[in-house]
């Protein structure tokens, strides 16, 4: 299966179940803890997170809310907040089936960020045995998923068809059916019968049933599936299944309504049309709305008499794969999207893609050469605000990052690729995340006393150099910034430049909210950092649809507006390998792998709003002080 979101689907299916047992196994004594599961069990994701962090702060099991809460935030979305909850538990106080919940937690959270191998190696510590039926579920599905991430779909399928025995709900069952198919499919066909085990293996059923729908003729369809039939009889793909993927296979007729789309950007054109494929729906909904936002901006805004309309298709509607196929065989000339990994994935490993995709996500290592991927990513963000530093002349960091995964993942990007520029790193320390108080943190941070590095929990780092920093590299969202930043000159760090991602930038100005950040250096996408811009897709004509999304989100509209107006621009990225394109994200290139490289904009912040620096540099590292132009004499 390749889309980790459709999880939540099986999940749901057995969540009144899972709410029933632990109503039992704590007596259902809370009121409010039964409000919490009646809350996560009807979908609203964000109370439940709520109710269950006020029982995490009141109860004696404080670690189970606190899962409860990383579970319910992992469901709405919340991939960064589910991973700091669950940084705070300590899984030695579990009672051991909620230890067992713990170990799947974490490995939806490698999952959510394309881990799969430390995935399965936590799904591989589990006792399968003791497991109860709503964690048998999740660990099948999860271990399927994980194989796909890995590009290995006979064993994808093979949990699958295991999972398929622990379902019973109709739609559940259906799209593990699906999903199973789809694996199979991107099998080669001599692999696929070479590894087929003998009648009446369900999974060799299955295998041989993909094969006849691959390569039998239309006229001699029928015959063969009746010889499977006999061969393999009560199979489970036997039924609606196989009624719809023969429906599937024998084209649509040009007035069929298509299923899982919303309505074009405009009247189906008989010259074809651009797929879009977004999550439009469920707990990536907003993402999906932000970015169907931006390039429908994007659409109107173009005068081209001949452009072609857009389709929108909602992820979450069905497979990736079978969407994208169906979005081909109706005229899609293009398709722009997936944004979830475990999609972007499945289409990379899918082998010939008929028509150009653009995703919208990067996976490193994963590539095709017929599709490009496009993404907001931090670690591009984390080498541009250092690069800046270094083309300060700065060379000594001192970094301070929240104490979270996603704080480790920052750091331990920064620390290679500053090092890799011929920089040293003084010292490293993390702050509570949303803490009211950073002062420890903050104290520790400037008096850089090197008898504190072996407290630090980063063992992949060499030694550090002991002795003072000329530099701070942060960390932090805005909330964090706007309270560290005065108490660095509280204890007589004023001194020491600030440099730092977007994440300290709330998108937009606010002198009264961001005074205390004057002076910190950061860098961003230029569509936020320009007042001055006035075009029909700058920041300022797109207040209304600003206003209506999630501040979270209004990044996400310059990435739909980038990923429309590209979508041209993809055979001359290829044909000329120094073409620039001027976008709402950055000066866009592409780079050998077929990945859209971003060069962001730098400001500072003078007296609360962001003043423009210019440019970010983009360095390559290994050239040691070769790297920093002014030094000509050195």
């Amino acid at each position: 299966m390749p889309l980790l979101i459709r999880l939540c689907l099986v999940l749901l299916v057995l969540l009144a179940a899972a709410c029933a047992r632990d109503a039992t196994r704590r007596g259902a004594v809370d009121a409010r803890a039964a409000q919490a599961e009646s809350l996560l069990q009807s979908g609203d994701y964000t109370g439940a997170v709520r109710l269950f962090q006020q029982l995490a702060e009141t109860s004696r099991d404080s670690d189970y809310y606190r899962l409860r809460a990383a579970d319910a935030a992992l469901r709405a979305g919340d991939g960064r907040l589910a991973e700091q909850l669950a940084d705070t538990i300590n899984p030695r106080r579990l009672d051991p089936v909620d230890g067992y919940d713990y170990t799947l937690l974490q490995s939806r959270l490698d999952l959510n960020v394309g881990r799969a191998r430390e995935a399965l190696t936590k799904l591989d510590s589990l006792p399968p045995d003791r497991l109860e039926s709503s964690q048998m579920v999740n660990y099948h599905a999860l271990r399927a998923s994980a194989y796909n991430q890995l590009g290995n779909m006979l064993e994808s399928a093979r949990e699958r068809v295991k999972l398929g025995e622990l379902l019973t709900h109709p739609d559940a069952v259906q799209k593990n059916n699906e999903a199973i198919y789809d694996a199979l499919a991107r099998i080669p066909e001599k692999a696929l019968t070479a590894m087929q085990p003998p009648p009446p293996d369900i999974l060799g059923g299955w295998m041989n049933l993909t094969q006849i729908v691959k390569t039998t003729p239309p006229a001699q369809l029928n015959t063969e599936l009746a010889k499977w039939r006999a061969r393999f009889p009560g199979h489970p793909a036997d039924g609606a299944f196989l009624q719809g993927l023969l429906g599937s296979t024998q084209g649509h007729r040009p007035d069929q309504a298509q299923a899982g789309t919303s309505p074009s950007a405009a009247a189906p054109s008989s010259t074809g049309f651009i797929g879009v494929m977004l999550p439009l729906s469920g707990p990536y909904g907003p993402a999906g709305q932000a970015l169907r936002t931006g390039m429908l901006a994007a659409y109107y805004a173009n005068v081209d008499p001949a452009k072609l309309p857009l389709r929108f298709v909602d992820t979450r509607s069905g497979d990736i794969l079978q969407l994208y196929r169906k979005l081909t065989d109706e005229g899609a000339r293009a398709v722009l999207g997936p944004l979830i990994k475990d999609n972007v994935a499945a289409l990379a490993k899918a082998g010939d893609l008929p028509v150009p995709v653009l995703a919208l996500n990067q996976i490193p290592e994963i590539g095709n050469d017929r599709l490009y991927q496009f993404g907001l990513t931090p670690e591009h963000e984390v080498e541009q605000a250092a690069g800046s530093a270094w083309f300060d002349g700065r060379q000594n960091a001192l970094v301070l990052a929240p104490a979270t995964q996603f704080g480790q993942r920052m750091i331990k990007h920064f620390v290679a690729y500053w090092r890799e520029l011929g920089g040293s790193v003084r010292t490293i320390k993390t702050y509570p995340y949303h803490s009211e108080d950073f002062t420890a943190s903050v104290r520790e941070l400037i008096a850089a006393a090197p008898a504190t590095h072996t407290q630090l929990s980063v063992p992949a780092f060499p030694p550090f150099e002991q002795s003072g920093g000329d530099f701070i590299f942060l960390i932090s969202d805005a909330r964090d910034a706007r309270l560290i930043l005065p108490q660095l000159a509280f204890h007589q760090g004023e001194h020491l430049p600030v440099y730092s991602t977007s994440h300290v930038y709330g998108g937009k100005a606010d002198s009264e909210a961001d005074r205390d950040l004057s002076g910190l250096i950061f860098c961003d996408i230029p569509w936020l950092l320009d007042p001055a811009e006035s075009g029909p897709l700058s920041y300022q004509a797109l207040g209304k649809q600003i206003q209506q999304t999630p501040p979270d989100y209004v990044r996400l509209i310059a990435l739909g507006i980038d990923a429309y107006r590209l979508l041209p621009e993809l055979e001359r990225f290829t044909a000329e390998p120094h073409y620039r394109y001027t976008g709402a994200t950055g000066t866009l290139s592409l780079s050998a792998d077929n990945r859209i490289q971003r060069q962001l904009h730098c400001a500072q912040f003078e007296d609360g709003i962001p003043r423009p620096r210019g440019i970010a540099p983009l360095l390559r590292p290994g050239n040691g002080s070769s790297n920093l132009p002014w030094r000509h004499s050195e």
